[in-house]
């Protein structure tokens, strides 16, 4: 199958001597998800692929390599959105599962389900009992200390160590904010969006970020009528104030404005940088990488925006021989946290010949009632 995919590995500060090691991280994610299209995998499998990917990356901050708790144990947030059923899957201070992203996929696709009792299966599931949930489902589970990269464990012994001297506790600027998110279009018109982040660093135990909130991770919402366009989201950023202002979902909408990059530039200046509901956030650390297509002419627009210093993103056409990545950067003369930056490209996708483009749900049956 056809498709566009796009990633990034967060919206923070990237340095010059790991810059070609974050763009090989997404150039690989990138292949991953188009493999996955390839293969016959529609959007949600390819967001999925990508994600593991990135998840498995000591780089970043999801999954393998996420930032440690005040305790010192690693704790995952993961969403995944389909914008064809617009169901919505997510997890939350997940300790031993591997890939957090696919236990969020599958909480995502069982949306449908017919459990006996009329019990409602859950679209979000946090700590112990999504532990449970993911053995039961066949996900790889592993030892809490398996979870912890060496990048991760030097971050919190200098985090710890600036405590004793500073108090730093709830300082994003000592926490690196390369969460990890992936966004995707296949050629039935279908678009998917996903997040996962291991938070900030010496949250506290329990925490839940932007990763595993409704309309704060990932938002994603396809064509009902062939004519409207396709939309999909997904942030990076400081949790806490990406879920206060719903960053994804008001990303995603504000590019159904007539021009989407002024749409896009306006949403993270009216609804992030000015929006009443961080008036005691003095920097308003975020971004978001978005798409809008039309099923009609199979052409879309990928766009970035960002108040961090930098953001790493990758994106590939299945019809593109190799991934494109970079590194968007904050002008020199904006202050981080107070001013914006934004960027796009244009992309084709080659529909199918007869495009799904009407509500679409697929019902799975769990035939022994568990959840």
């Amino acid at each position: 199958m056809n498709g566009f995919i796009a990633v990034h590995c967060g919206a923070g500060y990237h340095s010059d001597s790991l810059k070609k090691e974050y763009q090989k991280t997404c150039y690989v994610a990138c292949r991953k998800a188009v493999e996955a299209l390839k293969g016959g995998g529609d959007a949600v499998d390819a967001v999925e692929k990508a994600i593991i990917e990135l998840e498995n990356s000591s780089l970043t901050n999801a999954g393998y390599g996420s930032n440690l708790s005040w305790e010192g144990s690693v704790e995952c947030d993961a969403s995944i959105m389909n914008g064809q059923t617009l169901h919505f899957g997510a997890c939350g201070a997940v300790s031993n599962v591997w890939n957090p992203i696919s236990l969020a996929k599958h909480l995502c696709i069982r949306q449908c389900e017919s459990l006996s009792l009329g019990r409602v299966p859950p679209c979000i599931l946090t700590g112990q009992g999504a532990k449970i949930w993911a053995e039961r489902m066949g996900l790889e589970i592993v030892d809490d200390r398996k979870m912890i990269s060496a990048r991760a464990f030097r971050n919190y012994k200098h985090c710890k160590r600036k405590l004793k001297k500073y108090s730093l506790q709830n300082d994003v600027r000592f926490s690196p904010l390369d969460t990890v998110g992936a966004i995707c279009v296949d050629a039935n018109g279908v678009v998917a969006s996903g997040a996962s982040s291991g938070g900030v660093s010496l949250k506290h135990e329990g925490r839940v970020g932007q990763a595993a909130s409704f309309g704060s991770g990932a938002w994603a919402m396809m064509s009902r009528d062939g004519i409207q366009p396709s939309v999909a989201a997904c942030t990076s950023g400081c949790g806490e104030h990406l879920i206060r202002t719903q960053l994804a979902k008001n990303t995603a909408e504000s590019l159904l404005e007539p021009s989407p990059v002024i749409g896009l530039d306006k949403c993270l200046k009216e609804k992030f940088l000015e929006s009443p509901f961080l008036w005691d956030v003095a920097e308003r650390l975020g971004g978001s990488l978005a798409l809008i297509f039309n099923p009609q002419v199979g052409e879309g627009e990928l766009l970035w925006g960002h108040t961090t210093k930098t953001m790493c993103i990758g994106y590939m056409s299945t019809e593109n021989a190799k991934p494109k990545c970079v590194i968007s950067y904050l002008p020199p003369k904006m202050e981080s946290g107070r001013k914006a930056v934004v960027s796009g490209i244009p992309f084709k996708v080659t529909m199918q010949p007869s495009p799904v483009l009407q509500w679409e749900v697929k019902t799975e049956v769990n035939l022994n009632g568990s959840q």
